[in-house]
């Protein structure tokens, strides 16, 4: 039965290219059986495949004389195997009161921490999870209220991490211990229904086995199923925000055309991709709303804010006072500036040296403007209540506020343009380019020509 055990992980680990010839692996060793199980395969394999193996463990400092135990027993199982061992000793509830995690947040961030650093550039980090751990997953996913995406379970491969094992079971993995004479040791906690995984563990799950002995495997097709319907959604979500895409955010009519479960996998992936992350099934049905009617806003987690303004969706955080300063500066004679951590570049050139660069980039006209007639007092800065602005080939004067309004300027960057003026008399703004006043003509001597970065 052992021998069919390592042909499963060998066909999943090997045969499915989690671990290539020549690899870097660092092995996340508790000292538990699945750890244990999971070291004693790659280095049966070691030699085949010239790997470089490192065992990494962390005392997390919860479980005092035991946690040592642990800690002494993968040095020492270590040392009889010849395999290198890296522990970090970490005060994880110190950790947790200092920074406000969680203890289980923290305890995480510090284990992928510590084997990135072992693993370096190109290495692979494999932990342990098996086939029981992932069913146990869902049906906490499950219990807690999920999406499609709590159902697919744990990941086999994510970035440069593998689980070898995540195709045999808790009682698979005993057995292969049993039949390799590998010691483990075994944590206290895990034999109590204190934690919400272990009620599942020791209560939920036996009873799912007793009436299918196979629970384990059918819940795992069950999250083959699922991650293959949502890889399918999100990309047909993405490929509605692509299509969708306008000018400084998404067509709130584009969006609302497209199914109400493609709709709300795109505002996921926008979520995702802003870094908020914190949210809820609550912020995803409001961000619907909102795109439906058109208008709103949504507060979200992570200091973002979702509006819908004037048929645009934006996913945006919030303004602050520090950094939205009003600097300014005087323009003449100066070709580089800093307004709210926008750089702005100034290059002046000869009409003619303009002429002969316009023929290549015709974009420099927008960004360029008559310089010999400004002035020593004009200044380079961020919008004023009263600033207007006269923009060339319109013949009519606004005020910026209006202009950033009727060109949907997304609100939240207004304060941040950088703009060049005397007094309120705009003569340059970021996006707009030069004043009618300001523009180049034939008449022109010297260009300055702005950029923004």
């Amino acid at each position: 039965m052992s021998n069919n055990i390592r042909d499963t992980i060998y066909n999943t680990a090997i045969n499915g290219s989690m671990i290539n010839y020549g690899d870097t692996v660092v092995i996340g060793v508790s000292g538990g059986a699945d750890s244990m199980c999971l070291l004693h395969f790659l280095l049966s394999v070691r030699n085949e495949l010239k790997l470089k193996l490192v065992v990494a463990h962390i005392n997390h400092n919860l479980r005092g004389k035991e946690a040592l135990r642990d800690q002494k027993f993968v040095e020492r199982a270590c040392d009889n195997l010849s395999v290198e061992c890296r522990v970090l000793s970490a005060d994880i509830n110190k950790i947790s009161a200092d920074t406000g995690q969680s203890s289980e947040e923290c305890g995480r961030k510090i284990r992928y921490e510590f084997f990135n650093k072992l693993a370096g550039k190109n290495g692979k980090i494999a932990t342990a999870h098996t086939l029981s751990d992932n069913a146990e997953t869902i049906l906490f996913n499950i219990a807690r209220g999920t999406g499609l995406k709590g159902i697919t379970g744990i990941p086999r491969t994510r970035e440069n991490i593998i689980r070898p094992i995540i195709d045999i079971t808790r009682q698979q993995v005993e057995e292969y211990c049993q039949k390799n004479n590998i010691e483990y040791v075994t944590d206290s906690t895990n034999l109590t229904n204190d934690y919400s995984r272990n009620k599942i563990r020791n209560t939920v799950v036996p009873v799912l086995k007793d009436i299918n002995p196979a629970f384990e495997h059918t819940i795992s097709r069950l999250s083959i199923i699922a991650n293959q319907h949502l890889t399918t959604i999100t990309a047909l979500a993405q490929s509605l925000l692509d299509n969708a895409r306008v000018k400084n955010g998404y067509s709130c009519k584009v969006l609302s055309n497209a199914d109400d479960t493609l709709l709300k996998q795109a505002v996921i992936l926008l979520l995702q991709g802003c870094g908020c992350k914190s949210y809820e099934e609550k912020h995803i049905n409001l961000i619907h709303n909102i795109i439906i009617k058109e208008q709103g806003a949504v507060q979200l987690a992570n200091n973002h804010t979702a509006t819908a303004s004037q048929g645009i969706l934006r996913i945006h955080k919030n303004k602050s006072n520090q950094n939205t300063q009003k600097e300014c500066e005087l323009f003449k004679n100066k070709t580089l500036f800093v307004i709210n951590n926008k750089k702005v570049m100034v290059k002046i050139m000869t009409k003619q040296e303009f002429d002969e660069n316009v023929k290549v980039h015709n974009l420099l006209v927008k960004n360029s403007l008559d310089y010999d007639i400004i002035s020593f007092d004009t200044l380079i800065r961020t919008r004023q209540p009263k600033d207007v602005f006269k923009q060339q080939g319109r013949g009519v004067t606004k005020t910026l506020k209006k202009l950033f309004i009727e060109a949907k300027v997304p609100a939240e960057i207004r304060d941040t343009l950088p703009v060049i003026a005397i007094e309120n008399r705009v003569l340059w703004v970021s996006g707009f380019g030069a004043s009618q006043e300001c523009a180049v003509t034939d008449k022109t001597k010297n260009v300055a020509v702005i950029s923004v970065e």
